[in-house]
């Protein structure tokens, strides 16, 4: 006999926007950690039909949970849904939706929240109607409230900025825990910032720290947050590593403490696509704390959530012959268009907003129209999770080419470091020359890259160069170099570029930005066609 379900459902109506509380609702490992759910082991399988299965298991009154975590689902600013298929305990499946639609009037959002479960027999049953639904509702409500709050006036981090606020044995155990006096005064406030956040950080935070996650909990720059984790490295207190990703399902192929140790090629372990070592969008840099520091467990509060994959905008499980229309449009840009294990893959882009038709089959995905909303149809004979993913550079992640943009972390990895042979993509930095008269050309130009989130590259003969990731960033640094220079000649451009031998650049805006700044008039910048179209896009 089938388990009876229950359900409780709750709406609330918030005053900010879904767009500003998709990114602190989404991200349901955080969330679970703030609401102190419990954490739990969890372990990959793979079935006879090659499908990836993730299982779950945890401890609650002495006895063992265990269950089946479906594939998460979600649609960007919208909604999000999870399920579980219990092995053991006293429920049969569990399941909880958020779903967020734009109010009528005032510009906010009208949140509903439904979980429902399935019990397993009386007990279950019992447990059910006696308060356990009521008091995760309540407890959900708490964190949207201050979410809701944090969201119509940002301060930080919303997760740091919780975190911080519980003190115990993990602040007191690492408040002896200095910056060393060597570390130059400039950079030991934001280092010591860092040992401050990471001794009180939700465990969630620390398997992959990023750089510009740190910049936003710290309230500093992203050059000050670069310097601090090179610092915090130089320490003691964290392990860099450089991180080989999957551009097709974002998966990690394999992690090694030097870059060159990385293999140039790979094949994915989730997906089997081939996986090359590109410096500017197959390898990342992340840091983890040093166990001499802290040690976070390897138990989550989450494992497959939409906070975890920022990239995916819709991810949907369609059962066979199944059409599934959402209220969602696919901005202007590139997009891949695959299966969850990611065996089929189609590349699509999108010129003009709007939404499409997204079929796929036993093997294959096609898009055969636009709409005014997003379809998805499985014309296959098997159930099938869709992503629709970005394929862009993830905004919160620092490749290896952005990574040595930064005067800090250049300096901390050696070009015998670098796998340059053959030459390495770079992306599209923004390169500066500086030609000044006088010894103190080298020691401004470092001081002009610090400040402004840059690095020298080198002593060109012409002048310094210098390499910003953001062509604003070079601006801003060209209006310093006038202030300390007043009669350099500068010269800048922008343009795909190769790492090479030393880790130095080579391409044409390498080739054209010596002689720009040589043209250049004394204090008037001289800026190629390309650097100003890049400043204004």
């Amino acid at each position: 006999m089938a388990a009876r379900r229950i359900e409780k459902s709750w709406t609330w109506h918030l005053r900010a926007g879904r767009e500003s509380l998709w990114p602190l609702i989404a991200d349901t490992e955080r969330m679970n950690e703030a609401m102190r759910l419990p954490r739990y082991h969890l372990r990959e399988s793979v079935d006879e039909d090659g499908m990836r299965r993730r299982h779950g298991e945890h401890e609650e009154g002495g006895a063992p949970m265990r269950w089946e975590e479906m594939p998460f689902e979600w649609s960007e600013n919208h909604w999000w849904r999870w399920e579980r298929r219990y092995e053991s305990g006293p429920f049969e499946r569990a399941s909880a939706t958020l779903v967020m639609e734009p109010e009528a009037r005032g510009g906010g959002t009208v949140a509903t929240y439904t979980l429902s479960v399935e019990p397993r027999g009386l007990a279950g049953a019992a447990l059910a109607r006696t308060g356990h639904l009521t008091e995760a509702g309540r407890d959900f409500e708490r964190l949207l409230k201050l979410a809701d709050a944090h969201a119509r006036k940002p301060q930080g981090d919303f997760y740091a900025n919780l975190a911080a606020t519980r003190t115990g044995r993990r602040r007191k155990k690492a408040g002896g825990y200095g910056v060393p006096d060597e570390v130059p005064a400039e950079e030991r406030a934001a280092a010591q910032q860092l040992l401050d956040w990471l001794a009180v950080a939700f465990e969630s935070d620390l398997r992959d720290i990023r750089a510009k996650r740190v910049a936003r909990a710290l309230g500093i720059g992203p050059g000050e947050a670069h310097t601090a984790l090179v610092t915090g490295a130089a320490i003691g207190a964290l392990e860099r590593r450089f991180r080989l990703v999957c551009a097709a399902c974002r998966a990690t192929v394999r992690e090694e403490a030097a870059p060159r140790a990385l293999p140039r090629e790979a094949a994915c372990p989730r997906c089997g696509a081939a996986v090359e070592a590109d410096h500017a969008r197959g390898v990342e840099v992340v840091f983890a704390p040093h166990s001499a520091f802290r040690t976070p467990s390897p138990l989550v509060h989450c494992a497959s959530g939409p906070g975890g994959a920022p990239r995916i905008v819709m991810q949907q499980t369609l059962d066979p012959h199944e059409r599934r229309d959402l209220p969602a449009t696919l901005a202007p840009g590139d997009y891949v268009l695959r299966t969850l294990d990611g065996a089929v893959r189609f590349d699509h882009a999108v010129t003009e907003a709007g939404g499409a038709v997204v079929q796929v089959g036993d093997g294959w995905i096609a898009v055969p129209e636009t709409g005014e909303g997003v379809a998805l149809e499985n014309h296959g004979e098997r159930t099938v999770t869709l992503v629709v993913e970005r394929a862009d550079w993830p905004a919160e992640s620092t490749s290896l080419a952005e990574w040595l943009t930064y005067q800090r972390a250049r300096e901390s990895t050696p070009p015998d470091t670098l796998d340059l042979d053959p030459p390495q993509g770079a992306g599209m930095p923004a390169l500066v020359v500086i030609s000044a008269r006088g010894d103190g050309e080298a020691a401004a130009c470092r001081k002009i890259a610090l400040a402004h989130d840059g690095a020298v590259v080198a002593d060109t003969g012409s002048g310094t160069l210098l390499v910003f990731w953001r062509p604003a960033s070079a601006r801003q640094a060209m209006d310093m170099a006038l202030q300390l220079l007043p009669a350099a000649r500068i010269g800048a451009d922008c343009g795909p570029l190769a790492m090479v031998e030393d880790a130095l650049y080579a391409g044409e805006a390498r080739e054209r930005v010596g002689d720009l700044a040589g043209l250049a008039q004394e204090g008037v910048p001289n800026l190629s066609a390309a650097f100003r179209e890049a400043l204004g896009a």
